[in-house]
């Protein structure tokens, strides 16, 4: 447009030159007349072109702000939840989280990742890379990437569509659709029929069926443990099956005392040097050491256990407190390591001064009731239990030295009179 305004421009110049000049005194009269005439007329027309083109172009900008001027985006998060079905979805940017108990999900959401967790799954959604977790899955969905699947019974059935690789996880496994990429399982027992995989099929398996027309045109690769029917229908590229080794119970039980033992150490090595630098813990263990400070220690506890990593996620939805949510978790990583030891100081410290009555250093009720929470961690269920116990009474007792109360002072003095 800017370039027609100017040419316009310089002709009306260049007429408006020619026409300005004196007609030659050999020139005819008439003729310069009839020149001035044309040169006249054609400088009208110019102006009237430049006229109309000024008047169209603020049209033209004019209709463009006005198609612009009102553009859809759609929100980055989205949060909504049904008290039906009891099922909650939430959308960040072009990610789509769903839970529930049992789903029916035929959502599109091609352009991200799609992850949905719940019971009884029945998944016909469209989706670049899908996550699924649940005690049942049927998958009958599309994805234009990979497709990640953990559940105990999993069907991947005719109408499913996968783009590329498959890595799942369960106990059953029946697979009736082509792969694209290569399929990856842990499983107990896998079925394959009547299916195509483009690329290599790797087994980590207790049995596998291959049932009609099966084809792989990458590797076969499985456990010698496994039992294997069908083999013979297969066609494939090449086959590897590896050797595992089985484990004697004795030397697993050996293993995990060994772990046990090496945590022990550590969590004591951490633990000392804590009471070395913070020299009031031991009045401040001894204050917590009685039936009234123990309950309320367990529900701070608990409180600590389930409230600060809910803050810190919600903390990741803001964009001023998203570095203070990210401090949060690695700070509640770190006392929740911490939880047992702290637990095993105040059960060393029971043990040595409420029990036996008798006078002792921090160092040696801290190995001491470290010793006493492992050990009863490899105990079958009992372990759990007071595992449980210990994280919760832990974090209960790391609040409470950090934000010592009244008691918590009066203890501190006495254990220093005691050690006067």
């Amino acid at each position: 447009m800017k370039k027609i305004i100017i040419l316009s421009i310089g002709i009306s110049i260049l007429l408006g030159g020619l026409c300005l000049g004196v007609c030659p005194t050999q020139a005819i009269g008439s003729d310069c007349e009839g020149r001035s005439e044309n040169c006249n007329q054609l400088a009208e027309q110019a102006d009237k072109n430049e006229v109309r083109e000024k008047i169209i172009e603020p049209r033209e900008v004019v209709t463009s702000n006005e198609e612009d001027s009102d553009p859809k985006i759609d929100p980055t998060f989205e949060l909504a939840t049904s008290d039906d079905d009891r099922t909650a979805k939430i959308k960040m940017g072009h990610n789509l989280f769903l839970f529930g108990n049992n789903l029916s999900v035929n959502a599109e959401n091609k352009t991200g990742i799609t992850f949905i967790a719940g019971n009884e799954l029945s998944l016909s959604n469209k989706t670049e890379y899908g996550f699924a977790a649940g005690n049942t899955i049927e998958f009958s969905g599309e994805t234009s990437r990979d497709l990640y699947l953990a559940g105990n019974s999993i069907t991947l059935s005719k109408d499913a569509k996968i783009g590329r690789d498959v890595f799942v996880a369960a106990n059953n496994l029946t697979v009736n659709t082509d792969i694209a990429g290569d399929l990856a399982v842990a499983a107990n027992t896998v079925i394959l029929k009547n299916v195509k995989i483009s690329g290599n099929l790797n087994l980590d398996v207790e049995h596998v069926e291959f049932i009609g027309a099966v084809e792989i045109l990458g590797a076969l690769t499985y456990n010698d443990t496994a039992k294997v029917a069908g083999l013979d229908l297969v066609k494939y590229g090449s086959i590897e099956v590896y050797h595992v080794d089985e484990i004697h119970p004795a030397a697993l039980v050996v293993a995990k005392i060994y772990s046990k033992v090496m945590s022990i150490i550590g969590l004591f090595l951490v633990m000392a040097l804590i009471c070395t630098v913070y020299k009031q813990l031991h009045g401040k263990i001894d204050a917590e050491a009685n039936v009234s400070r123990f309950g309320m220690d367990l529900a701070v506890g608990l409180c600590t256990l389930v409230f600060i990593p809910v803050i810190a996620i919600l903390a990741f939805f803001t964009y001023v407190a998203a570095p203070l949510g990210i401090v949060a978790l690695l700070l509640y990583g770190l006392v929740v390591y911490l939880s047992q030891g702290f637990a095993g100081l105040w059960l060393g410290h029971l043990v040595v001064e409420k029990c036996f009555k008798s006078k002792s250093n921090i160092y040696l009720e801290a190995i001491l009731g470290i010793i006493l929470l492992g050990f009863l961690s490899l105990i079958p269920y009992i372990g759990v239990a007071t595992g449980f116990v210990g994280l919760v009474l832990g974090l209960g007792l790391i609040v409470a030295c950090v934000k010592p109360n009244q008691k918590t002072e009066e203890g501190a003095k006495q254990v220093s009179k005691k050690a006067a």
